[in-house]
């Protein structure tokens, strides 16, 4: 279903956005309405929206600039998005039972002690490993990072056809083209230490989640 007037409502707000002209308060307006939209590219557009909105537009990397037009292109276009769902393989499951059953026998010799958390480290680390090679890896093709979040340059092609979309100029200022947040790359760096640090030192709440159906989801785009 296509919200073809909140889209456009959305799509104008980007863009006073890019102009300088909205800010974080003018996006939180509109953000509960477009989460509940029936429509699922203006609930994905806002839900990318809200990690840009805190920021300028000026200065915006010039990476996030051209992945804001293409969120436009997807408003204007008539392209539609879905998510769609992959389990992990199904082999993860048994071992992971396997492993859970290895965590309740170290607790029942051991105890709650020091040496109970060095015992789980191996587990953790097998833990770590059945994640890695367990969840089905996403599609990812070689132009995934300037077609994003269509899926190839054709099906971008196609949303640029239907909207006649014209994208708007990067702005910024050149200090800002080709600029990463320290603050991001460094918190996410520290999130990923700690989560893994937390598998290694508690993997049986993960393996108990592992013991059931678990799936992902994925976003996809129809161009039209």
């Amino acid at each position: 279903m296509i919200d073809r007037e909140r889209r456009n409502q959305l799509a104008t707000l980007i863009r006073r956005y890019l102009n300088g002209k909205a800010d974080a308060a003018d996006f939180e307006k509109c953000q509960l309405d477009n989460y509940i939209s029936a429509d699922q590219a203006i609930y994905h557009v806002s839900l990318e929206l809200s990690y840009y909105s805190e920021k300028a537009a000026s200065t915006l990397s010039k990476q996030d600039w051209d992945y804001i037009q293409r969120l436009l292109l997807l408003l204007d276009s008539n392209s539609t998005v879905y998510w769609q769902s992959s389990r992990l393989r199904p082999w993860t499951r048994p071992i992971a039972a396997l492993l859970f059953i290895v965590c309740l026998l170290l607790f029942y010799l051991n105890g709650i002690n020091v040496h109970l958390f060095l015992y789980f480290i191996p587990v953790g680390l097998a833990t770590i490993l059945l994640l890695f090679f367990g969840d089905p890896e996403p599609e990812v093709g070689p132009f995934n990072q300037i077609v994003t979040p269509f899926h190839s340059i054709a099906d971008l092609g196609i949303a640029y056809d239907s909207a006649h979309f014209i994208k708007q100029r990067y702005a910024a200022p050149a200090k800002y083209r080709n600029r990463r947040s320290l603050l991001g790359v460094l918190g996410a760096k520290i999130s990923l230490f700690l989560v893994i640090l937390l598998l290694m030192l508690m993997p049986p709440v993960m393996l108990l989640l592992l013991c059931f159906p678990f799936s992902a989801e994925e976003i996809k785009v129809q161009p039209a």
